[in-house]
Order: structure tokens, then C-alpha cells, then sequence
């Protein structure tokens, strides 16, 4: 059911249409390797040249052998496969920041034009929750974007609206750290998410629209904007009740403000 559905989705949205050199980062999860294994399904269809990349944290002492299973899958199926393994002082945001780049490498090395991450709509609802919880502002409460530029071209997160029980159980690998609580994310998706569900079963549900609708209404006051830049318009003002006023222009900057630049205000 989920093939014909994915399918379906990435056709209606052309997420492909200008890509043909596909990278997918695979860490060995139930997640990336239902994103592998859809892609493949769809590969003709869509017409694009599939490659995996793979990061190998060493954190855990089945890293190793996992990442030689994911070579083996990878031959199996025909795919080229580009693996790294992490070096330095370990936390999320290090390995984040060196996945990234590393897929960055790839990419611009082997003349990739899109990489495809398996993020989906638990994900993004936990992201939203996250930078709720930290203290985020309105723009980005928006959550993950399903397309964005990156590196020589496009991150796009084809499974943003599918829901993990939408996945089949096939071969994957279990990270036991997602079950640890030590990081905020963990803590979230394992206790946080699962009490409020209890007060609200669609509570998930609805911090992704939330999330939706602030992204929506960011892009229209940034559009807005633009339309008055372009029209040499002077700057759109309206009093409120206090005399003070705002503009299109300052509202539109605030909510394009990357997180960082948020969190130094």
C-alpha cells in the first residue's frame, strides 16, 4: 500500500523532476531503509540514479558491523555506497554537522544534485515540539521544509508526511540509543510525546499543522514583502492601538531569521 501511495506523492509533487544523480543518506534504521527500499521500487518511474551514504558514529559496538552489512545490501542492489566514520568529540550536534558534510562532499564530488533524508511526519512533529520547548520563535516553529537547498542542490525529505506506522517491518537495524533518554529528542519521542497523546491521541497530529500553517503564513508575509519591494512600494506601516507601528518589511526579516540569529535576540 505505502509503495503506491509513496509513489503516488512523489509524482504529484515532482520532487525529482530536475534530479537524476539521487544520493540517500542511510543510517541502517527502520526509516532510511524503508526510504532505500520505496526509492528502488521507484527508480524507473522516476527516472533517477540512486547512491547511498552512510556515517558510521562509532558509538556503539555494532557500528562496524552494521555499516559492512549496509555494503553487502548496498552491492546486493546495485548501488554505489559511500561510507565515513565519525572522529572527534562525539554529541548530536557534531555528528550532525559532520553527516552534513559529508554529504556535502559526496554530492559535489560525485556530481549529485539531490539528497534524500527519511524524516517523517513523527519527526517533524517532535521538531516543532523541540523549538517550542527551547524557546524558538514564530518562524521556526515551521518544522522541516519537504524541499530546501543544500550543498550543489536540493535536501528533500520525500516521507514528511507519512507516519512511522506507515512502515512495513523489513530488515533494518535497531540503534538501542534511541531508547535512552540522555538526549532531548529521546526524551520527547519516549516520554514527553506519548503523555500529551494520552490527553490528545491526534496531539502529534497537531503540532505538525501548527507547524504547517506558520510556515505557510511566513511565506506569505516574505512574499508579500517582496511584491511591495518590487513595486518600489515605501514601506507598508499600520499604527496599533498604542501609536507604535510595524512594517511588512521588518516582520518579513524577523521571520526568515535562522534559528541562531533568533536565539542571539
Amino acid at each position: 500500500m505505502i509503495k503506491q501511495e509513496f509513489l503516488k506523492k512523489m509524482q504529484e509533487k515532482k520532487y525529482f523532476q530536475d534530479h537524476q544523480k539521487v544520493l540517500v543518506a542511510v543510517s541502517g534504521g527502520l526509516d532510511s531503509m524503508t526510504l532505500l527500499q520505496l526509492l528502488i521500487d521507484s527508480q524507473k518511474e522516476l527516472a533517477i540514479e540512486l547512491a547511498i551514504a552512510h556515517v558510521n558514529h562509532k558509538q556503539r559496538p555494532e557500528s562496524d558491523q552494521e555499516e559492512k552489512a549496509l555494503v553487502k545490501i548496498a552491492e546486493q542492489l546495485g548501488v554505489k555506497i559511500f561510507t565515513s566514520s565519525f572522529s572527534g568529540n562525539f554529541s548530536e550536534n557534531a555528528a550532525r554537522q559532520f553527516r552534513y558534510d559529508f554529504f556535502g562532499k559526496v554530492m559535489q564530488e560525485g556530481h549529485y544534485t539531490a539528497l534524500v533524508t527519511a524524516h517523517h511526519a513523527d519527526d517533524q512533529a517532535e521538531t516543532v515540539f523541540m523549538r517550542l520547548l527551547r524557546g524558538s520563535r514564530l518562524r521556526h516553529l515551521s518544522g522541516m521544509k519537504a524541499v530546501q537547498p543544500f550543498a550543489c542542490g536540493e535536501l528533500i525529505r520525500p516521507l514528511i508526511t507519512f507516519h512511522k506506522s506507515d512502515f512495513p517491518d523489513i530488515e533494518h537495524f535497531e540503534d538501542s540509543s534511541n531508547f535512552q533518554n540522555d538526549y532531548l529528542r529521546n526524551r520527547i519521542r519516549n516520554l514527553y510525546l506519548p503523555d500529551l497523546e494520552k490527553e490528545n491521541p491526534q496531539f502529534k497530529d497537531s503540532l505538525r499543522y501548527l507547524g504547517k500553517e506558520i510556515e505557510d503564513l511566513a511565506d506569505r508575509f516574505v512574499s508579500l514583502d517582496q511584491r511591495f519591494r518590487y513595486r518600489k512600494c515605501p514601506s507598508l506601516s499600520s499604527a496599533n492601538p498604542s501609536g507604535s507601528t510595524f512594517s511588512i518589511a521588518e516582520l518579513s526579516r524577523k521571520l526568515s531569521w535562522s534559528e541562531s540569529e533568533q536565539a542571539a535576540v
